[in-house]
């Protein structure tokens, strides 16, 4: 078959968009070129039923205008015409479970009504697009299309000379504005944490950062005190999540964000419940994987608690519960030896995740509790029933067998097993440098610590001093067994 753009944009559709693009290129109003038609019937005949043969496009030609002799220069136009269709098509059609097409509709709607001055639809579709719209403190469209949509106001009354109403409409679109951009940055500033820290890249010149740096927000929100409180607390709620990812040792401004979420959690829609308690619990995590202090585990503690108090999965705007979100949970009070509460957690939440992760993470989470229990048989017997696809769970399950393997002596199979973690992270993409960096000086303690386990006659206890050091760095989830084993080993070297 022949290949060309528009076959490549029909061979995309999935059925219901091709027989709303058949609709489409049948109406007179976008296409009366009856070629043309024909031209997308044989290309939807070849797309749903392949033949055997394969069609070039003089039989396409020849199909179209029976009789007639192949012309290149026709066909060319006539594909060129059908890909235009597509992308017009591409244009007006509505993606689905886009909710702002409605939106964009309307707008354009109230757009036309002034240019042609229907005074009393512009007012009716006006007042229907405002009743409709839905505050979000998650949303950087909502003060942004609030905005736009007072400008259609604004330039209604100044079409209609009415001066007085136009100057009522500018002060709350400053308001709008000032909310659109505050919005925008918080939302930058995330992208570029991201950017830097999980996938390891600075640029040259960061715009947001430079931004951040130079402008005084605390005073800004002096400033603006006594705005109304709608407007206040969204701007103060996205100025405090900025900070909360440029200022990682800002507690204080973590305990105000901290004290404004959860004082108005039940103001919050499900997904912004989700979303804003996962930005408190990140900022502990991090402070967590560098401290280890008690401290910070019982805030993240508290923090997911709060979670499954307020947040419902899978319904109400919110996806399935992530596996990896799932094994946290259980890992924090494991950790805590809160045995009871995880277990209460897997019958509560296990059916939260999406049935295909359940298994997995049932048979990873019941490892960890047996852990805790000290079974390390039974961790090995449940490590057998875990399957994890993505490379985070992987190397956390291999992380649980090696210290069942350690707890039960099986000093060989556990300098086996690492010897192909090694391997393991050294050939995977999925991490970047600096997260393989981390992961590999984590599985080099463990590795230290098998082989002085092994052979303790040749290390001092400066190793073990050594050793200690590292696992304070790396091993922040196991550093109070990690500790207990070392101290064991002083026992044993010279």
């Amino acid at each position: 078959m022949f290949k060309n753009k528009s076959y490549d944009v029909i061979r995309s559709f999935s059925p219901a968009e091709l027989k709303s693009f058949e609709l489409f290129i049948t109406s007179p109003y976008y296409n009366s070129n009856k070629a043309i038609i024909k031209l997308f019937e044989l290309i939807r005949k070849y797309i749903v039923n392949p033949p055997k043969k394969t069609l070039l496009e003089e039989e396409v030609f020849g199909k179209i205008y029976p009789g007639k002799k192949y012309n290149y220069g026709i066909m060319k136009n006539l594909l060129s015409e059908l890909f235009g269709l597509c992308e017009k098509f591409l244009a007006v059609h509505p993606i689905e479970g886009d909710t702002t097409a409605e939106f964009e509709e309307s707008l354009k709607r109230l757009k036309n009504y002034n240019k042609h001055s229907l005074e009393k639809l512009f007012l009716s579709e006006y007042k229907k697009l405002t009743d409709k719209m839905e505050y979000s403190v998650l949303s950087t469209e909502y003060y942004r299309n609030k905005n736009r949509l007072l400008e259609t106001l604004h330039k209604h009354y100044t079409i209609k000379s009415k001066y007085s109403g136009a100057s009522v409409t500018l002060y709350p679109m400053s308001i709008f504005s000032t909310c659109d951009i505050i919005a925008t940055i918080k939302k930058d500033i995330a992208g570029m944490e991201y950017l830097q820290n999980q996938l390891n890249y600075n640029p040259e010149i960061n715009v947001t950062e430079a931004f951040y740096r130079n402008f005084d927000f605390e005073n800004f929100l002096k400033e603006i005190k006594g705005l109304e409180a709608e407007h206040y607390n969204y701007i103060s709620l996205q100025v405090r999540l900025m900070k909360l990812y440029k200022e990682p040792a800002n507690y204080e401004n973590y305990r105000e964000l901290k004290d404004f979420i959860f004082s108005r959690i039940d103001n919050y829609s499900n997904s912004e419940k989700w979303f804003l308690s996962s930005a408190l619990f990140d900022f502990v995590l991090n402070n967590y994987v560098k401290s280890s202090s008690e401290e910070n585990l019982r805030e993240l503690a508290h923090i997911r608690k709060t979670q499954l108090t307020n947040v419902k999965f899978n319904t109400d705007g919110l996806a399935p519960l992530q596996a990896g979100v799932f094994r946290n949970i259980i890992e924090i009070f494991v950790i805590m030896g809160d045995l009871e509460f995880a277990l209460e957690v897997i019958d509560k939440h296990l059916n939260d995740i999406e049935e295909s992760k359940r298994k997995s993470s049932y048979a990873y989470s019941m490892a960890l509790i047996e852990e805790g229990r000290g079974n390390n048989e039974k961790v090995l017997e449940y490590i057998r029933d875990v399957e994890f696809s993505d490379y985070q769970a992987k190397f956390s399950v291999k992380m649980v067998a090696l210290v069942a393997f350690y707890n039960l002596g099986y000093v060989e199979q556990g300098l086996s097993a690492i010897d192909s973690m090694k391997h393991f992270m050294k050939d995977t993409g999925e991490f970047t440098e600096q997260v393989k960096v981390h992961l590999a000086s984590r599985v080099a303690a463990l590795e230290k610590l098998f082989k002085i386990k092994a052979n303790p006659e040749k290390y001092s206890l400066k190793d073990i001093a050594e050793l200690e050091r590292s696992a304070n760095m790396y091993l922040s989830a196991r550093k109070n067994w990690f500790l207990g084993k070392t101290a064991e080993l002083r026992k044993l070297v010279k």
